[in-house]
C-alpha cells in the first residue's frame, strides 16, 4: 500500500503543484479584490437590497458584500466548491482508472500485492494530494483576510475552508467508490458525481421557490451546505450526517466492489 501511495504521489507531483498554485491564485484574488468596494460595502447592499431571492439563493444568500456575505458568495458557496470538485473527481477517475487503461494494473497484481492494498494506496494518495491543496489555499486566504483587514474570526475561517473541501471531496470519493465497484459504474462515475454535486446545487437553490424541488432538496446535501453558517463559526447537522454516512458507504462499496470484481 505504502509503494501504491508513494508512486501514485510521485506521478502527480505536476498536478499537486498545478492545482495548488490555481486554487491559491483565485482565492488570494477573489478576497484582495474586497480592498475595491470595502469602504462602499454597505451602500453597495443597500443599493442592492430588492435583489431577488431566487438570484440571492444561488449565491448562498443576498447579503453580498459585508465580510462574511462576500466571502461567502465569491468564494465559499459555489466558487471553491466547483473547483474542488473537478480537481476530486478527475484525480479519483485518474488513479482507478489509468492503470486499467494501460494495462499495468495486471502486472501490479501478479506481485503479491491486494486488490484492497492497491486501492487503498490510492486512496490515501488522493487524499494526500487534496489535503495538500487544502494547506497551501487556506494559508493564502488567511494571509488575504488579515491583508484586507477582514472582521473575520481565523477559526471560523479555517472551519469553513476545511468544510468546503471535505464537502466538495464528498464527490471525488462518490467518483472513486463507482470507479472501484465495477467496469460498468467506471464508465459513469464521473457523471453521476458532476451531476449528483451540481444538480444538487440547482434543485436546492430553486427549492424556495419551486414547490416541488422542496422534499427532493432535502435529500441532497448542498441543502445543508451552509457556508454563512460556518463563517460564524456553526455547522449544519444534516452536513456532518450526510459526510459521515457518505464515507461509510463510499468505503464499503469500494473494498467490496474491487475485491471481486473484473480487472481490466
Amino acid at each position: 500500500m505504502i509503494k501504491t501511495f508513494l508512486w501514485e504521489l510521485s506521478r502527480r507531483k505536476m498536478f499537486t503543484l498545478w492545482w495548488s498554485i490555481g486554487v491559491s491564485v483565485l482565492v488570494s484574488i477573489t478576497i484582495l479584490s474586497f480592498l475595491a468596494i470595502k469602504d462602499e460595502a454597505a451602500q453597495l447592499n443597500q443599493a442592492l437590497s430588492g435583489i431577488t431571492d431566487t438570484a440571492g439563493s444561488f449565491l448562498g444568500g443576498s447579503d453580498l458584500f459585508s465580510p462574511i456575505g462576500y466571502l461567502n458568495s465569491q468564494i465559499y458557496f459555489i466558487l471553491l466548491p466547483i473547483l474542488v470538485i473537478i480537481m476530486t473527481v478527475n484525480l479519483a477517475s485518474s488513479l482507478m482508472s489509468k492503470d486499467e487503461s494501460d494495462l499495468t494494473v495486471e502486472l501490479v497484481l501478479s506481485r503479491p500485492v491486494s486488490r484492497n492494498h492497491l486501492m487503498f494506496g490510492k486512496l490515501l494518495a488522493w487524499f494526500t494530494i487534496l489535503f495538500t491543496v487544502f494547506v497551501v489555499s487556506y494559508g493564502v486566504a488567511a494571509v488575504c483576510v488579515k491583508i484586507v483587514d477582514m472582521p473575520i474570526n481565523q477559526w471560523n475561517l479555517l472551519l469553513t475552508h476545511a468544510i468546503s473541501f471535505i464537502f466538495s471531496a464528498s464527490f471525488g470519493l462518490i467518483a472513486f467508490a463507482l470507479t472501484a465497484v465495477s467496469r460498468f459504474t467506471r464508465r459513469i462515475a464521473g457523471v453521476i458525481a458532476i451531476v449528483f454535486s451540481l444538480g444538487g446545487y440547482v434543485i436546492s437553490s430553486l427549492s424556495g421557490f419551486v414547490d416541488g424541488f422542496k422534499f427532493i432538496a432535502k435529500l441532497l446535501p448542498y441543502h445543508y451546505y451552509d457556508t454563512v453558517q460556518m463563517l460564524s463559526g456553526k455547522v449544519d447537522l444534516g452536513l456532518v450526517i450526510y459526510l459521515v454516512g457518505i464515507t461509510a458507504v463510499a468505503l464499503v462499496a469500494m473494498s467490496v466492489g474491487y475485491s471481486r470484481r473484473d480487472i481490466g
